[in-house]
């Protein structure tokens, strides 16, 4: 049976409407799916790399004793009648450097000695009516006897101790050093107050203060480079034998912390000197590093947003030895994995994203 031409036209209609709903179709789900595409972050990676972390840190230290002994005029018990030793001079340890007035102190021991005499005679008629009583009766004197040796005893204490405060008027050297200050008014030229002597140890340390993130990078053991303008073309070396286990704040505010250097070998630079100092901080061999762009504050600690199958990962990291551009990453993420660099602030951990 012959097809009629109204069948012939129904059927093409029927196959363009079809052939158009699955063009919307397939728009539709492409529209979708740009869509998605568009609104995922864009992100740029990088990967965990293994390299040498070399770091260079530059700061001003000064040149000061190992010890010292500082005497301040508020400190001491009598007022100073004379100094014993001079600016620059050697002295060594129990040499004496200051005697202060013993005026109170000598009337102290006077009065001890008087009262230890008048004990001691008081002592001796005890003793002699003691031995001249009878022997029945001699029961009878033992009481003032021992009470008279009583009074000898606390008056020999009283008198050994006025004449320990005499010699304590005596200030002795703690240590072997130099005198750098030696002043009985406790004043100098300018009004302003002033130890009345201070001694130096021979030995010298240089001390910095650095930065919390510099002084992060400083270990134990370092070795330190250090010049002076003062000695020209001359480069001293010395280890760090000191960091301080805290901060302190800065005349600006700013935290700092202490870390001394000990020179080694020859340190002819005195006290007081400014140098500036040089501290190599070197990874003894490749450790894994990721940008500092790829850090992220978590908490008290570190992160990373780690990239993996079109996702990204939020995951804490330990961090190690820094340079200029990158960090040593001691646990979290391992070589070859890669890490988000500059990741936005609204970025969600498990998030899909494009790498750019």
């Amino acid at each position: 049976m012959a097809i009629t031409s109204e069948k012939r036209t129904g059927r093409r209609v029927g196959v363009v409407v079809g052939i158009a709903c699955v063009l919307a179709a397939i728009l539709v789900f492409a529209l979708a799916v740009w869509r998605s595409r568009s609104s995922m972050p864009v992100v740029q990676t990088a990967p965990v790399a293994l390299q040498r972390i070399q770091r260079v840190t530059l700061a001003s230290g000064t040149v000061r004793p190992v010890a010292r002994q500082i005497v301040n005029l508020d400190n001491l018990p009598a007022p100073v009648e004379r100094v014993l030793v001079h600016v620059g001079q050697r002295v060594q340890t129990g040499q004496p450097l200051l005697q202060l007035s013993t005026a109170s102190a000598a009337a102290s021991v006077q009065a001890a000695q008087s009262a230890l005499q008048d004990a001691e005679s008081a002592y001796q008629r005890v003793l002699a009516q003691y031995n001249q009583a009878p022997t029945a009766l001699k029961a009878l004197f033992l009481p003032q006897l021992n009470a008279a040796e009583a009074s000898v005893a606390s008056a020999r204490s009283q008198l050994a101790q006025a004449e320990a405060s005499k010699a304590q008027l005596t200030i002795t050297a703690t240590l072997a050093g130099v005198v750098l200050i030696a002043n009985p008014n406790g004043v100098d030229a300018d009004g302003n107050q002033t130890p009345v002597v201070e001694v130096a140890s021979p030995a010298k340390d240089v001390v910095m203060d650095l930065s919390e993130v510099d002084a992060a990078q400083i270990k134990l053991g370092m070795t330190a480079t250090m010049q002076t303008d003062a000695y020209p073309n001359q480069t001293f070396t010395g280890t760090v034998t000191s960091i301080a286990p805290y901060a302190e704040l800065s005349s600006s505010g700013a935290p700092i912390v202490e870390v001394t250097v000990q020179p080694r070998g020859s340190f002819p630079v005195p006290y007081g000197y400014q140098l500036t100092c040089r501290i190599l901080s070197r990874s003894p061999s490749p450790v894994p590093t990721v940008p500092y762009s790829a850090i992220v504050q978590n908490g008290t600690g570190y992160a990373v947003y780690q990239w993996r199958n079109g996702r990204v990962y939020l995951v804490s990291v330990k961090l190690g030895l820094t340079s200029d551009t990158a960090v040593q990453v001691l646990s979290g993420v391992t070589t070859g994995d890669r890490v988000v660099l500059n990741p936005p602030d609204n970025l969600v951990n498990g998030e899909a994203v494009r790498t750019s």
